[in-house]
């Protein structure tokens, strides 16, 4: 009897660990209430407490809230992003995203006058 029990649990064993449940982060989609103003589609994001810089963060700037994408860039290693300003009208908006982080959106005003870029600050999912 013993040596059927082993064996069972040798051969169904490791399907038994293999059926462990998977976690996975819960997000959050973040909404800014203000309209950002900037003098292009460019800036810095980080994430987290210590705000270290947000790399590998997809940016994709949309006609209107759920629109399609009209252009989209990724951050580099510093959080750095630039996407070109389509030439349809000056009100933008973004959605930042990217696996483990809430995603961020945000509508931007471009202006002439405005801060030369944007400072975003993303959140990891929890």
């Amino acid at each position: 009897m013993t040596k059927i029990l082993t064996k069972v649990l040798f051969a169904v064993g490791p399907l038994l660990i293999g059926a462990a449940p998977t976690a996975y982060a819960q997000t959050t989609v973040i909404v800014q209430k203000e309209v950002a103003v900037s003098r292009i589609l460019a800036g810095h994001v980080d994430i987290g407490i210590i705000k270290a810089p947000a790399e590998n963060i997809t940016v994709e700037v949309r006609n209107s809230n759920k629109g399609m994408a009209l252009a989209s860039a990724k951050t580099d290693a510093k959080g750095y992003f630039h996407v070109d300003t389509p030439k349809s009208g000056g009100l933008f908006y973004l959605r930042l995203s990217a696996p483990g982080v809430n995603p961020y959106e945000l509508r931007v005003r471009i202006k002439k006058n405005g801060p030369p870029e944007l400072q975003i600050h993303l959140s990891n999912a929890t």
